[in-house]
């Protein structure tokens, strides 16, 4: 059974969030990298995520973000993740 994933990222200089549903972190956060370093901007870090049984609720979960301020974005991964770190980097202690 797969997992659905809501995140928000942010880039190195932490100015700029994006909102996304995956069913593989990792898979996406590489692309992600990809395409930014491509176009000579900073790479992005995960900060915030749920983890859903349901594609249906991991996208209202995404639309509910969405409907956010990026204000009230920051302030729900400041109260999960005060230091902003990238929350990859312990999902990868998970992963063997």
């Amino acid at each position: 059974m797969d997992l659905f994933y809501t995140y928000i990222a942010y880039f190195n200089d932490d100015t700029f969030q994006s909102v996304g549903v995956t069913t593989d972190l990792n898979r996406r956060f590489k692309l992600l990298k990809q395409i930014r370093n491509k176009k000579g901007k900073n790479c992005c870090k995960l900060v915030y995520y749920e983890e859903f049984k349901s594609s249906v609720d991991a996208i209202n979960c995404e639309n509910k973000l969405n409907e956010l301020s990026e204000k009230s974005r920051k302030q729900l991964v400041e109260n999960t993740n005060p230091m902003f770190v990238n929350l990859l980097d312990n999902l990868h202690e998970f992963e063997q």
